[in-house]
């Protein structure tokens, strides 16, 4: 076998040879593509591949969601940066490619600015990421350790990228700290404010039912008609829709048992212990779900593969036929939905339950569009058809009128407590000024109320809503002692408000809470600042948008 193999060492060579070409001879298209290498966006007249995209844009920005939401916290800086990047996307393919562009903008504030993180700037940050400590706060080897191992893969990404996306945090919080640097808030005026919300008010109340004027309310035949026909797009019937639908459900792996508390007073050794087995049993329990969701993901893509390969095929025989619980409607309207259909969405881009999108859906004469699926839980996915649809259309005035009286008498009935306030308001007040104290005042404008006390109301306050106006301390806060407020006014009553004591209180938190609302403020004008450069880079970056279909 060996000589026979030495007889051919030239043409296995020249064999060999033509391989190797023939690799790099590949269709440069397919070779491109299997590497993400297609250009996708231009920025700044760089081009970047949708490999480039889908790795810092995509898997860039699920990884800071992952990492601004670590179990039942919010990690507010990373959420902070998120947000600010992401724009004003109207959905998650949208939002994904602002983080791209936004990304790639903020890194140019390198050289314009020369921040440039440091590996230990950079370490000391991911350090401090909630999502990687432990209950005490302090670093977790282990907790790093497994989100690096099994958190990445499925994006990805590597532990490189964590640290690349680190120092573009930090690159955004020293740029917006640096644009917002003169931009500080008056502290006189913050102190001012801090003061106003933190005072303590007395008050007196009068409250005017609207039940005695809506008895009086009783708009006529003509009047009805007269509005109704000024308003009648407002009085539609509800469009109505057949749906077909399924469920398809997939119950994770069973969860690992309960990790037993932390004993009174465990040495270093076991806490770390102790906070390693709940990371792994906190990671199992993510990989469990993360597996049922891919089996439900595969059952439906194979599905909706089959309906837009297989042009025979009906939604409801295939669904049958692959053995789903097909469930059909007769032709109701969203309000009739059935209780499974008003599951939320999972979804960060679709807000809403699983009725709201049905009945959004547009539907014309293609049968794909009348198909869509959804998350509607951890594990479960909704698979639907919309089987008709009865538009929806303006009522006849017969079939109105008992809407448009019900809303026509509210409407003038509101008009009419708003009116009953103001003039009660005013008479109350010319009372006050004649020496007449505020009960006797009130009798004298025809108001037969029981005078409600508020005393010590503070902003936080949350008062009887069945006793006390929810809009109290807001009207009360800036006006002098011994004056009337403007009316509250409410649905079904209103109130009129006489301030008594106005006390303004200092205690040993009101210099914390200056500081903090200072913070804050300067925080505010920081962002917008930060904001205001990025729209600026984004206009003279002329972004272009490649081989889109």
């Amino acid at each position: 076998m060996i000589e026979n193999l030495r007889k051919y060492t030239v043409l296995i060579i020249i064999l060999f040879v033509l391989v190797i070409i023939g690799f790099f001879l590949m269709d440069a298209n397919t070779m491109q593509k299997s590497r993400g290498g297609i250009p996708f966006l231009k920025i700044s007249n760089r081009t970047y591949s949708d490999g480039d995209v889908l790795k810092v844009g995509a898997s860039g920005y699920e990884l800071t969601q992952s990492l601004s939401y670590p179990g039942y916290t919010i990690d507010f800086e990373l959420y902070k940066f998120l947000a600010a990047l992401q724009g004003n996307a109207s959905s998650e393919n949208d939002a994904s490619e602002n983080f791209f562009i936004n990304r790639i903008l903020l890194r140019s504030a390198k050289t314009e600015y020369g921040i440039y993180p440091s590996d230990e700037e950079i370490d000391t940050f991911i350090r401090q990421l909630r999502a990687f400590t432990s209950q005490d706060g302090a670093f977790s080897e282990e907790k790093y350790r497994i989100f690096t191992e099994r958190g990445l893969g499925r994006l990805g990404l590597l532990e490189s990228d964590v640290r690349e996306l680190a120092s573009d945090i930090i690159i955004y919080r020293k740029l917006s700290e640096i644009l917002g640097a003169g931009l500080t808030s008056d502290r006189d005026m913050v102190a001012k404010q801090v003061a106003i919300d933190g005072q303590r008010i007395n008050a007196k109340l009068a409250k005017i039912d609207i039940a005695p004027i809506k008895a009086t309310i009783a708009p006529n035949e003509d009047a009805v008609k007269t509005y109704w026909e000024t308003v009648q797009d407002a009085f539609k019937t509800d469009e109505k829709r057949k749906l077909a639908y399924f469920i398809v459900k997939s119950k994770p792996a069973t969860e690992p048992a309960a990790i037993a508390p932390l004993a009174e007073g465990a040495d270093e050794a076991a806490k770390a212990d102790h906070a390693k087995k709940s990371a792994e049993r906190d990671a199992t329990i993510a990989e469990n779900k993360r597996i049922a969701r891919l089996e439900v993901g595969k059952k439906v893509d194979d599905f909706l593969y089959k309906l837009e390969t297989q042009k025979d095929l009906e939604f409801k025989k295939l669904a049958q036929a692959d053995g789903f619980e097909l469930k059909q409607t007769e032709l109701i309207a969203k309000s009739e939905a059935p209780a499974e259909l008003l599951a939320p969405i999972q979804s960060s881009s679709r807000a809403g339950n699983a009725a709201d999108a049905l009945f959004n859906l547009t539907v014309t004469s293609d049968h794909l569009s009348k198909i869509t699926d959804m998350s509607i839980g951890e594990t479960e996915w909704l698979v639907a058809y919309v089987d008709e649809v009865v538009a929806s259309r303006v009522k006849t005035y017969d079939e109105a009128k008992p809407a448009a009286t019900a809303q026509l008498s509210a409407d003038q009935a509101a008009a009419a407590l708003t009116k009953t306030a103001n003039e009660a308001n005013d008479k109350i007040k010319t009372a006050l000024s004649e020496g007449k104290s505020f009960e006797d005042a009130v009798k004298s404008a025809g108001i037969q109320s029981e005078i409600l006390i508020a005393t010590n109301t503070t902003q936080q306050d949350r008062l009887d809503a069945a006793k006390y106006p929810a809009g109290l301390f807001g009207a009360a806060k800036y006006t002098a002692p011994g004056a009337l407020t403007e009316p509250i006014i409410e649905n079904n009553r209103a109130f009129i408000v006489l301030v008594e004591k106005r006390e303004f209180v200092t205690d040993a938190n009101t210099q914390d809470e200056i500081k903090s609302q200072l913070d804050r403020k300067n925080e505010q004008h920081s962002l917008s600042a930060f904001m205001s450069w990025l729209e600026q880079k984004t206009e003279t970056a002329n972004i272009e948008r490649l081989n889109r279909r």
